[in-house]
């Protein structure tokens, strides 16, 4: 029980997240520095405890996975801008879970045990279902949602955040062994593509180093514990188990999005978000289920 209750703290810390980084504010420079920096800093803090040693092929791939993530988080970050926290963070879930089931079953063969198929795809047609409830809007569009801009950030995002993944699981890199060197591939590429010359949207003065960015490493630093009890935690209660645990925080991120932030629903909008955030959270147990039912035949 124990063990379970200590899986359960990742999802809330992964919840508060993006609620907390847009609360603090600042531009999309500051709040994907700080938050990554952030990250960087605690995995620099805790490796040396970690008792990991790399080859150059594991930290190389590590590394660029962390490009990945950094061009991932970014992106999402610029999402949450342009719809909304509790629009964004459960179709940005949503996303990340049918493109990690999807890129298993296509190229790591799984989903092939008893039952794991149909399982499976009934999780994805719920995630689908909860995607189109949370982004579905009543009558005349909302002023501080703009899917013009929203929906080609979430793309991009999840493209990210769904390879970074893969990339580990095809090269059978464990988490504790890639933290470092991931966090410093999202360290680097957050430099590089925060900077004016590679975000020409966010203008031509350099706003990244400020007392905003400097706030924005606590959100940082709860990503990189999250992170590291998760990984931890999911070698005691199995990794299926864990991975469900981990995307519970969707409902958070939702409640807080609008509670906390004051996103406007209507009570029809309000319906819907409640239906579709329950439609990817059953989706991410289904997949769970399906992860347990995926034996060797």
């Amino acid at each position: 029980m124990l063990d379970l209750l200590i899986a359960c703290i990742p999802s809330l810390m992964f919840g508060v997240i993006s609620p907390l980084v847009m609360k603090i504010g600042g531009d999309n420079r500051q709040q994907t520095t700080g938050q990554l920096t952030g990250g960087f800093l605690f995995a620099s803090a805790v490796t040396p405890f970690l008792g990991v040693t790399w080859t150059m092929p594991v930290f190389l791939i590590s590394l660029f996975s962390g490009v990945l993530l950094g061009v991932g988080i970014q992106w999402q970050l610029k999402s949450l801008r342009s719809v909304g926290v509790s629009r964004a963070m459960p179709i940005s879930t949503g996303a990340q879970l049918i493109g990690i089931a999807l890129g298993g079953v296509v190229l790591m063969g799984e989903w092939r045990g008893p039952g794991a198929l149909p399982v499976g795809a009934l999780a994805l047609a719920l995630i689908v279902g909860g995607i189109y409830l949370c982004s579905r809007s009543e009558g005349a569009a909302h002023a501080d949602v703009d899917w013009s801009r929203g929906a080609p950030q979430l793309v991009v995002s999840s493209i990210g955040l769904v390879t970074y993944v893969l990339l580990l699981r095809w090269f059978d890199i464990d988490g504790v062994t890639a933290l470092f060197p991931q966090a410093l591939g999202y360290f680097l590429s957050t430099l590089v593509l925060t900077s004016p010359r590679f975000d020409p949207q966010g203008g031509p003065v350099d706003t990244r180093w400020s007392l905003i960015t400097l706030r924005q490493f606590l959100p940082g630093l709860i990503f990189g514990a999250a992170l590291l009890i998760m990984l931890t935690s999911s070698a005691r209660v199995g990794v299926a188990t864990g991975f469900t645990l981990s995307q519970m925080g969707v409902v958070l991120t939702t409640f807080l999005g609008i509670v906390w932030l004051g996103e406007t629903r209507t009570r029809k909008e309000m319906l819907w978000t409640v239906f579709g955030v329950v439609g990817v959270v059953g989706g991410a147990i289904l997949i769970g289920v399906a992860k347990t039912l995926d034996t060797v035949v």
